[in-house]
């Protein structure tokens, strides 16, 4: 007796689907965006489809679509393989000033090209031997080789966008003397999400292969299949959207120049001039209560090269530009309490007269180089 084959839609993968519409209408978006940082809303994009396209194949199956219409399954759907660089080349969007995709980097989508060879192979020995593509004897290697293979990549990339990152924010420190909204702290949240989303992976690949290779149906392997997918669908989703917002602020990337260590051969008279001026425009001219003060404007008020500026701070102050410009604004708060402003102004107002912007940058700056609290030591100084 022929088995009637149906078309298997319900409330829940018609929630799927509805996420998978959704996420495919965001990449449109992210590719002509007219924004500033076109390239790296770009690479986002191509990120969440590469994601997407695998799960719409996830969800042809579930649909019953590949046995209505067998041809849907011609195509190559996985192109897992390309996620991790992807993730890692966005990350250097933000982190290298005017990064583009040079044939070096394009080396790194080699393994995605072998996944590709892999799947064309299988799609033709289907065709030729009129079976379902998932059917034919090698799926049963092939797939999960991809799954193994695309989680190793993207742990590896994960790790190297930290790096990457990590080697950003030490730089940062030196270039500026407020980081607040130049900081990359929101992609390294974004990255750790998306750690989680693969680690959520793992065992949604385990229970679909259990699922749909080993034909073991029931009610909770069909369950964690659906909330897995359903979690991995908005999750998706939410990075995209994630990614749309930080994608209007500018390339932090362009905004930092590597340092040279060329100017060891300055002598000794170069720098003690340029130390007393550095301190001169800090502690006579209150450069420090700038609050935006950059690395750049600072170098420009002392007609010198932004490089030459950081490199005697660094060498010769034993500091980052930022911890010098912040050690002066904490010495004027400090000053300001020490005459009773604490009694007339709240902490918030001197500490904003005195170059912060923010409370929470205060405060952590403020215990980090007096060992206390901006109120503990309003209290000390009261009692003296």
């Amino acid at each position: 007796m022929k088995t009637e084959i149906y078309f298997n839609l319900h409330p829940i993968n018609f929630f799927i689907v509805s996420g998978i519409v959704q996420i495919f209408i965001l990449s449109g978006i992210l590719i002509f965006s007219k924004a500033d940082n076109k390239r790296s809303n770009r690479l986002l994009a191509f990120l969440i489809l590469v994601v997407n396209l695998h799960l719409t194949y996830l969800m042809l199956l579930d649909l019953n679509l590949d046995n209505l219409f067998p041809w849907l399954l011609w195509i190559p759907y996985s192109f897992l393989l390309a996620i991790g660089p992807l993730l890692f080349f966005y990350t250097c969007s933000f982190t290298r000033s005017g990064f583009k995709l040079s044939k070096k980097e394009m080396l790194h989508f080699v393994p995605l090209g072998i996944e590709l060879i892999l799947q064309l192979f299988q799609i033709c020995w289907a065709i030729l031997s009129r079976e379902i593509y998932y059917n034919v004897p090698t799926d049963r290697i092939i797939t999960p080789l991809i799954y193994v293979s695309a989680s190793i990549s993207i742990f590896y990339y994960l790790r190297r966008s930290m790096k990457e990152i990590e080697s950003h924010e030490k730089l940062l420190v030196q270039q500026f003397s407020e980081i607040r909204k130049k900081t990359l702290q929101w992609l390294i949240k974004l990255l750790e999400y998306y750690r989680l989303f693969w680690l959520i992976w793992i065992p949604f690949a385990v229970s679909f292969l259990i699922l749909f290779r080993g034909q073991i149906q029931n009610v909770f392997t069909i369950a964690v299949t659906y909330f897995l997918l359903t979690l991995l669908t908005y999750l998706t989703y939410w990075v995209g959207l994630q990614g749309l917002k930080k994608g209007f602020v500018m390339n932090i990337g362009d905004l930092i120049k590597n340092i040279k260590g060329g100017y060891h051969h300055l002598a000794q008279s170069e720098i003690s001039e340029l130390i007393a001026a550095i301190k001169t425009e800090m502690e006579k001219n209150d450069l420090f209560m700038n609050a935006t003060l950059s690395l750049k404007e600072f170098a420009s008020v002392l007609a010198k090269d932004p490089n030459l500026v950081s490199f005697v701070i660094n060498t010769h102050l034993k500091k980052s530009f930022f911890e010098l410009v912040n050690s002066y604004r904490i010495e004027a708060v400090k000053q300001r309490l020490m005459r009773n402003d604490g009694n007339r102004f709240t902490l918030l107002a001197i500490a904003l007269e005195c170059g912060f912007n923010s409370k929470t940058s205060f405060n952590r700056v403020f215990k980090e180089m007096t060992g206390d609290t901006p109120s503990q030591y309003l209290r000390k100084v009261s009692k003296n």
